[in-house]
């Protein structure tokens, strides 16, 4: 009896797999990320306060401790471009002053001089990555739970 099944498996080149495997799509850099926000004083005889912690006398980058958009806006600075910064977003540049390495007092001690007179100011900041951290452990309990009662289900 002759079977008419082959039981050799076709061998692929590496041209063919290269050209029917889907693109690899680029990663993102931190850096490409990053975005823009032009901010001044709703008091023009103020400069701009920011809720700001960390800092290089902490061994951190400093980073927004609150959100702030054009609807929710606590403080009194007006988002001039760039609609929101959000919660724990980190401070890369200060009109092109590159702040990393520079302590909390110092970066609070630029915007003051920068933004005195109701002079506005740009920064360019960047998420955290806690973000995508906590995210991910979210979606990792959820599949979790998920998993476990998909099992007990198929129990009973």
């Amino acid at each position: 009896m002759t079977s008419t099944f082959s039981t050799i498996k076709p061998h692929l080149s590496p041209t063919h797999l290269a050209l029917t495997s889907p693109p690899i799509l680029p990663v993102k850099h931190w850096s490409q990320t990053s975005q823009e926000t032009i901010l001044i004083s709703n008091d023009n005889n103020h400069s701009i306060q920011l809720p700001l912690a960390g800092g290089a006398d902490n061994g951190q980058l400093v980073y927004f401790i609150e959100s702030i958009s054009l609807l929710k806006n606590k403080t009194s600075t007006t988002i001039l471009k760039g609609g929101k910064i959000d919660f724990d977003e980190i401070i890369l540049e200060i009109d092109q002053h590159k702040i990393a390495g520079y302590t909390l007092a110092d970066v609070q001690l630029l915007i003051e001089t920068l933004s005195i007179n109701g002079k506005q100011i740009k920064l360019k900041t960047v998420r955290s990555g806690m973000h995508d951290f906590f995210s991910l452990l979210l979606l990792m309990f959820i599949r979790t739970i998920y998993i476990v009662l998909e099992g007990k289900l198929n129990i009973i």
